[in-house]
């Protein structure tokens, strides 16, 4: 009896077993879960989590699979983005949901719900008519998507929730019941008044060829070779998958698609001349295309013809190698490096030299810019006479006129000998008298009223006129580049007043002297006697020889 007594254990350590027992039950019997075991949670972002609450179920075909664990609404500042994402053109409807604060719902899944996929979606469902008691109805995804692990979280792309009647009835404002009685009687004045049902007899009638065109489109949808269409489906499959990844960049794709559209819809009448276009587009581009084929076998023949010299290009490198060693060698310190080193206290003093050649550069440009705008369109142009009755028309332009001038008076200047030139220019005279008239204005150096001069012919008229003498103005702050150019269009100015000058008057002829009558009388006193008879001086010096004491 004493040895059961001391194997008998101590009351306080039941009672410690039992409050274990009781509390592990009351764990059980609350969360329904081992605590130790290891669930598996995944979460989606919804735009409103409406009326879903904790431990409501998570469903795959009307099969609990689950239930919602936490709901976690998002931060103000996040709602402002979800609301700036949102396109501007939706309706009301659009802009309610966004209204709506956005929340991220974690949901456990037991083992029946898995394998879950990349591309799963999820939606709140309301489990009565009158919007109560809601759930997510879960769809696994497609057997093709990557398998998610624990703790995934899904985009709002792969979420929704269930339209409520407000939304319905918001969506029906008066505009838009207007909008749609006119829809509804325009469609009835279309069956009824317009002959509807004949229009719809005729379409079916005349759409056989559309049908054919159909099949022939639909056919090329197959492909050329087997397999083409499912590889479409497949390449379409991972593009979508693509742009799912990224949310913010599917929503500036959709946003720049539509501003795509809007200006094809702005160009509709361009757009529709272009369609019309396409075929004879299409129809001139055969033959490009039949060239293309055709250069394809000469490619491929290019390309295995060139794998050869492809083979051997290591060995070519391996014969380039001496080059590139004698190359680096000319680099070294003792060639290039070297005498760059030596060069290197001449670039700053280049640099200053260019650096002060700006200046004078911008003067060589102002010059030729002169050259170009003024000066050589000046020598090109042609005097032109305004007068019609001018007899002597233009030969040349002003550079070829001036060379014109230049070399008939070039023998002048160069004919001569010791005693001078052989061409001596003296002035002259003539019958014609000329009024030379005032300048206008009473210019220093020109003519005034009462001068005259002589010349043998008369004077047709002038050209230049004086009053086309005037020089182009002339701005020394101006540059000559953008300045006028010498106009050189002249007028015929009208002849001076002419006359005809008399003729001299006849004077009497003298009488011979008798030459008896000087050969008593002095040499000196026969020639004053004859140059006071009016005799010229050299007549009276052959006279003065027949005086007395002369040798003649």
């Amino acid at each position: 009896m004493r040895r059961e007594q001391g194997r008998r254990l101590p009351s306080w350590l039941i009672g410690l077993v039992l409050v274990i027992v009781l509390a592990i039950a009351s764990l059980f019997a609350f969360t329904k879960q081992v605590p130790w075991g290891d669930a598996y949670e995944v979460s989606a972002v919804f735009e409103s989590a409406q009326n879903v609450r904790t431990s409501s179920p998570v469903r795959i075909a009307g099969v609990d699979v689950g239930e919602v664990t936490k709901i976690e609404h998002l931060e103000s500042s996040e709602t402002g983005e979800v609301a700036a994402q949102a396109d501007e053109g939706i309706a009301s409807e659009r802009d309610a949901l966004v209204a709506e604060q956005p929340a991220v719902v974690t949901m456990e899944l037991t083992e029946d719900a898995l394998p879950l996929r990349s591309d799963a979606q999820f939606k709140l469902r309301p489990r009565l008519f009158l919007e109560g008691n809601y759930f997510v109805d879960l769809q696994p995804g497609s057997p093709n998507a990557e398998e998610v692990e624990d703790g995934h979280a899904f985009p709002v792309s792969q979420t929704s929730y269930s339209v409520q009647l407000d939304q319905v009835l918001g969506t029906l404002q008066a505009d838009v019941r207007a909008d749609l009685q006119t829809l509804l009687d325009q469609l009835g004045n279309a069956f009824i008044r317009h002959g509807g049902a004949a229009g719809f007899r005729e379409l079916y009638r005349t759409s056989a060829p559309s049908y054919k065109f159909t099949s022939q489109v639909n056919e090329a949808y197959l492909g050329t070779e087997r397999g083409d269409l499912g590889g479409l489906i497949k390449g379409l499959d991972r593009v979508v998958r693509g742009l799912g990844r990224n949310e913010l960049t599917l929503q500036d794709l959709v946003t720049n698609f539509r501003i795509f559209a809007g200006s094809l819809a702005a160009e509709d009448a361009a757009l529709g001349r272009a369609i019309e276009e396409l075929p004879n587009t299409l129809e001139a581009a055969r033959p490009a295309f039949a060239n293309l084929n055709d250069s394809f076998p000469a490619l491929r023949a290019f390309a295995r013809e060139a794998l050869p010299g492809t083979r051997s290009a290591p060995e070519t490198l391996r014969a380039a190698t001496p080059f590139i060693e004698q190359v680096r060698a000319l680099v070294s310190e003792r060639e290039l490096r070297g005498l760059v080193a030596d060069l290197r206290p001449t670039i700053p003093r280049l640099a200053k030299l260019a650096q002060t050649n700006i200046k004078f550069l911008e003067q060589t440009r102002q010059l030729s810019s002169c050259f170009n705008e003024v000066v050589i369109p000046w020598s090109h142009d042609t005097v032109e006479p305004r007068a019609a009755s001018y007899p002597h028309d233009p030969v040349g332009r002003v550079f070829e006129e001036t060379a014109y001038g230049i070399t008939g008076i070039a023998s002048e200047s160069r004919s001569g000998d010791a005693n001078g030139q052989y061409i001596r220019v003296q002035a002259g005279g003539g019958t014609n008298t000329i009024k030379v008239p005032a300048a206008p204005g009473g210019a220093e150096g020109f003519a005034t009223d009462g001068s005259v001069g002589l010349s043998q012919l008369d004077i047709l008229g002038a050209m230049p006129r004086i009053e086309d003498s005037a020089k182009t103005p002339f701005e020394p702050d101006v540059p000559c580049e953008t300045q006028e150019p010498p106009n050189l269009e002249a007028g015929l100015g009208v002849a001076p007043e002419q006359g005809t000058v008399p003729p001299p008057p006849v004077l009497p002829e003298l009488p011979i002297p008798d030459v008896g009558v000087f050969a008593d009388l002095p040499p000196s006193d026969i020639r004053k006697a004859a140059l006071n008879l009016g005799l010229p001086p050299q007549t009276a010096r052959e006279l003065s020889k027949i005086g007395k004491g002369s040798d003649g």
